[in-house]
This record gives structure tokens, sequence and C-alpha cells, in this order.
């Protein structure tokens, strides 16, 4: 059975590394370490006949949208877009309605079943007053009318490094109870149901259930199977957190051969290397500060 390959969990791929990621097809291979042990490595086949579905996970397409028939060798590929509008914590990211284009440009090259539209994280700082749940609603009126019917989202997870740079910064972050969380994504769901869409809770099944949420499959082997018209490996993705409901993928990316260069404040796949991460964010706020 062929396998189903995802570029990236761990970084953005199609947005800094997409060089190296069509050297690595055209190769036929790659080596993939293990993101817990760096040392343990091993090989794994691009070669078309070997490879069921191409997963790209990005916040950037434009790299790939200019290179798009580099991959025209493998007739099932998914896009997992994540687009929501958090200037304040997300420094690098492009603007809003450049990204809305290429959501755009994506449907009209594969199908909006090809698509994902993910609002993730939803993130809360100053007492909860500050949040990146404004443009909600506009970003799902943009993908209704591509026909993209559902949404995965997650409330931002902080993890002690998140903290420690939140903290560095100065940055007031804000981590809503359970209960608050179910009445925030109540309204979201409420919001996109109207809109046709539906809502995917990642990794938070206390969320499920709460009006217009179901449980997310960011990887969907029946979904896969179904538009590649050949079956992929449906079985739950054990390598995950135990909430996930994944089936199972090789990703190929590596949080330090490859580090995530948007310098996103929230992000747990923000570089180790935090005074690096930490100075490009600044200089570019220097920036923008004229």
């Amino acid at each position: 059975m062929r396998h189903v390959i995802s570029i990236s969990r761990r970084t953005d791929i199609p947005a800094h590394y997409l060089e190296w990621l069509i050297a690595q097809i055209d190769e036929g291979e790659v080596c993939v370490a293990n993101p817990f042990n760096p040392a343990q490595r091993r090989i794994v086949s691009l070669r078309p006949e070997d490879v069921h579905t191409l997963v790209f996970w990005s916040k950037d397409y434009r790299p790939l949208l200019s290179a798009v028939g580099k991959f025209q060798r493998f007739p099932n590929l998914f896009f997992h877009f994540t687009i929501n509008d958090c200037l304040e914590l997300e420094p690098r990211i492009r603007p809003l309605a450049e990204r809305l284009t290429q959501a755009r440009e994506l449907v009209r090259m594969f199908g909006a079943e090809r698509l994902a539209w993910r609002f993730d994280p939803v993130v809360f700082w100053n007492g909860g007053r500050d949040s990146n749940v404004g443009s909600f609603e506009r970003i799902a009126e943009f993908m209704a009318g591509l026909d993209v019917h559902r949404c995965i989202f997650s409330f931002a997870q902080w993890y002690n490094k998140c903290v420690r740079r939140a903290k560095r910064y100065g940055f007031d972050y804000y981590d809503p109870p359970l209960s608050e969380r179910r009445e925030i994504a109540g309204t979201l769901a409420r919001t996109a149901k109207e809109l046709g869409i539906v809502m995917q809770s990642c990794c938070c099944d206390e969320l499920i259930g709460v009006d217009n949420v179901e449980k997310a499959h960011c990887i969907d082997g029946k979904l896969l199977s179904a538009l590649a018209g050949e079956p992929c490996d449906a079985a739950r993705d054990t390598s995950q957190r135990k909430t996930c409901g994944c089936t199972k993928s090789i990703d190929i990316g590596s949080y330090t051969d490859h580090p995530c260069l948007h310098g996103c404040l929230y992000c747990y796949a923000n570089p180790v290397d935090l005074d690096r991460s930490e100075y490009a964010c600044l200089a570019l706020q220097a920036d923008a500060a004229g």
C-alpha cells in the first residue's frame, strides 16, 4: 500500500523550503530524522509509485503556486491552509487579502474538496480582551464562497517555551478555561453553520458536540482514499497525541533542519534558537514602526 506524505506539521515547507522539497522529489527519496532522537534517521521514498497523497500544511502557498508544475507527477495532492488574521503575534505572515487570493487559486487548480481551511490557533491576550476571532466571519464568508465547507480549529496551547517567549516579549497571553472555550467555540460554530461550514476541533475532544463542532481528522485516510480512488492506510496514527484523529502518514519535516521562519510568538514549532527567532521578530516590528 502506498504511503501518505505529510509536508509538514513541524514547519512550513511550502513557504520556506520548497526548493529543498523539489530537490528531494527529484532524487526520489528523503532522509527523515526522528523528532525525539535526531540521530535516528530513515530513508522515505518520494517516488510517485510509492506515494498515495502529498498532504501540504502552510500559511503561505505563494512559492508553491509559482512552481506547481513540479508536482504534476503526483496526481493526489491535499492542502491544509492556515488562514487567520493576527498580525500582532504573526510578524512575518503575508497580508490576509493575499492569502485569500492564494486560497482561491488553490481551489481553482485542485478543487475545494482538496483544501482544508484551518483557523488555527484561536489566540487570546490582554486578559482575554484581545483575540484573533474578530476576522473569523470575514474569512468564513470568503471560504464558503469557494465551496470550502469545513474549518479545522484549535486553541493555542501554551507550552512552557511558549510562555517564556511570551513573557520575554511582554506579551500578556490568556489561556481561557474550558467553559469559556466551549462558549467561544459555540459562537464560531454558529457563525460557520449559517455559511454551510462545519467546525472541526483538532485535539480537543471537550469541544465536540458544541453546536456545530465535530472531531477533526486533519489527515483523513477515508477522505484521501475517496479523492484518490484507491485505499490508503486508514488506521489511526498512534505516533500523534491520544486526542489526534489523524490516520497514518509519514511527516518529512524537521524542527531543527527546517526551522519555521514565520516567527509566530505562540507556536510550539518556533525554532529552539529563541534569540535568533526573537531578533527576527523584533527587527520586523522595528521596521514596521518606521
